[in-house]
């Protein structure tokens, strides 16, 4: 902060709104007459002035504001409550838009950290007044903070805190106990397709005795959305296999494909949703499910979409257990090693978007698309196994990267780019995904677009207290369409960072992330490992976590970046058509 310059702040209450003003005065401009307090020690630089009488003064259209609601806890009830804060800001002369964002942005998120997120009016102002000091904010001139609690009757439900950003608020679930068991029966059997669980396995997962369970499970069953193996075992039975879309052949080993058959692009995914949303892209398809009453089965189906032949496959399981990791590794490397052809692999499924919280045109919504772009160090994928911190308490995030040596993927995603700035109704995938609505109708989910109020961007700040942020407004500009996606680019990230609100956040401000993804190391191991060259990742925005934890979006999402790699795969050049 310049020298001779103090931190003024000068509260006014109008109604049941307070606003504190804080801005930068040089010293000797200061009215004394209207100061009440001069900070020392510490706080030194920070004025306290008198209440404005004349009430909120009009200081003209703010240049950014961020929004968000406080759940809080009355520590003398212990009753719940809810404030509205604001936030709005004004720059100096000649400050870009790049750096307003970037400014508000950082000031925010040092301002709601976790670990010293300031819980009463006080040392919320006072935290707010100690960051206007630093340097590293000095292009913000003012900074208005509008506070209001509201009634009980205009506040919105408390989210439960084990579904931040996912699918539900506090409430009891009143459904029947064996509704509830058999939507988890079914949720767990779509998580291990294609592998059969024994009826032991899902009384201990669903926490439920077996009667219950087997009661259950004939009632998926006489719907058709599960099938009774062997030696008991239950697996997930996908609707084509009954609709006839789809051929279906249970096999011991892949049977042999003729040379100009093979399928030269792979296609994996890792939750059921994604793989039901990748097929419904192809046409002529056959399923075929390499059944094991123990240990990993596989499922590949193979089809064409546009000129090409793909294959697509489920990952049985993924993420950060040992068991997970070495079952993903293995099926990618099984997969490349069946169809030995293969010249490009896309991963292709949901993730968590990174919120930007200041600038409208960046910040990815629930069912935006994702394309995986190279940063300048030519890596798209940041995987962080273990954070490390110093004496001094700086955190790192020593990492593992993967990049393409084949960019072919990368031309084409600039070209859909270049197109959209020059064009930006361009939007293939729009078509695609109605396309793919219609064919997935009788499935049991719902690949509709979610209502947009069911966008909601929570964070934990800790002692079971959540702030709900609201997402950016459009400053100029042509606001863009709430009925479709947008478009994204950028690396993904994911490791043990994802894992905590805080160093989520840190984790993809530092490595530039657009989207935190589930684990998928051991894959892109096996990818490189196999010799493929080119590959990327295809994702549509389901929650602001990884992808997992909020099943109201997860179909229409997974279905938007399956639409995507179509439009993709549309515009590779196919050598096998060149001699027709």
């Amino acid at each position: 902060m310049a020298s001779g310059e103090d931190v003024v702040m000068t509260p006014t209450k109008k109604g049941k709104t307070t606003h504190i003003k804080i801005e930068r005065k040089r010293r000797q401009l200061s009215d004394s007459s209207s100061i009440v307090h001069v900070a020392g020690g510490h706080n030194q630089g920070l004025v306290v002035a008198k209440d404005d009488a004349n009430g909120v003064e009009d200081l003209g259209q703010p240049q950014l504001q961020l929004g968000f609601l406080c759940f809080l806890i009355d520590q003398k009830t212990n009753e719940h409550f809810v404030e509205s804060r604001k936030l709005k800001f004004w720059y100096r002369d000649g400050t870009d838009y790049y750096s307003q964002v970037t400014t508000a942005y950082e000031f925010f998120k040092e301002l709601v950290r976790p670990e010293n997120f300031p819980r009463d009016y006080v040392g919320f102002i006072t935290k707010c007044m100690k960051q206007m000091q630093g340097d590293h904010y000095s292009l913000a001139r003012k900074i208005d903070l509008e506070i209001q609690q509201l009634e009980k009757d205009e506040a919105p439900q408390t989210p439960d805190l084990n579904q931040i950003n996912g699918i539900g608020f506090t409430k009891e679930d009143m459904r029947p106990v064996e509704e509830i068991v058999r939507e988890k029966l079914l949720t767990v059997l779509e998580s291990a397709y294609p592998n059969v669980l024994a009826v032991e396995d899902l009384m201990r997962i669903t926490a439920s005795d077996e009667a219950v369970v087997m009661l259950q499970l004939r009632e998926l069953q006489s719907r058709e959305l599960i099938r009774e193996m062997e030696q008991g075992g239950f697996v997930r039975q996908v609707l084509d296999e009954k609709t006839g879309e789809t051929e279906v052949q249970m096999v011991k080993q892949m049977p042999t494909i003729a040379a100009n058959q093979q399928p030269t692009i792979a296609i994996i995914t890792a939750l059921y949703h994604e793989k039901v949303a990748v097929d419904a892209m192809m046409e002529n398809k056959t399923t075929y499910v390499r059944y094991k009453t123990e240990g990993e089965s596989n499922v590949y189906t193979t089809g064409y979409i546009g000129e090409h032949k793909v294959v697509s496959t489920k990952l049985p399981q993924i993420g950060h257990f040992r068991a997970a990791q070495i079952s993903s590794g293995s099926i990618t490397t099984r997969l490349l090693g069946s169809f030995q052809n293969i010249e490009h692999v896309f991963i292709v499924g949901v993730a968590g978007g990174v919120p930007q919280f200041a600038d409208y045109y960046r910040h990815p919504r629930l069912g935006d698309i994702i394309f995986s772009k190279c940063d300048a160090q030519r890596n798209l994928y940041y995987y962080c196994e273990k954070m490390t911190q110093d004496k001094d308490g700086m955190i790192s995030y020593p990492t593992k990267t993967w990049a393409p040596r084949d960019f072919e993927l990368q031309r084409i995603v600039d070209r859909i780019r270049e197109t959209r700035e020059a064009s930006p109704d361009y939007a293939p995938w729009e078509r695609y995904i109605e396309e793919g609505q219609q064919l997935l109708k009788a499935q049991e989910a719902n690949y509709e677009r979610p209502l947009p109020e069911t966008d909601r961007l929570y964070m934990n700040i800790g002692d079971n207290q959540v702030i709900e942020v609201q997402h950016p407004e459009p400053r100029g500009g042509v606001p863009r369409r709430m009925d479709v996606p947008a478009v994204h680019y950028g690396v993904m990230g994911a490791g043990r960072p994802i894992r905590n609100e805080m160093s989520r956040h840190e984790f993809a401000s530092h490595y530039s992330i657009v989207a935190c993804d589930m684990e998928f190391d051991q894959v892109l191991e096996s990818i490189v490992g196999n010799r493929k060259d080119s590959f990327m990742f295809v994702r549509g925005v389901s929650d602001y976590i990884n992808g997992q934890h909020n099943r109201e979006w997860i179909p229409y999402a997974a279905l938007a970046a399956a639409a995507a790699t179509k439009a993709i795969i549309k515009c590779l050049h196919n050598p096998q058509m060149d001699d027709f």
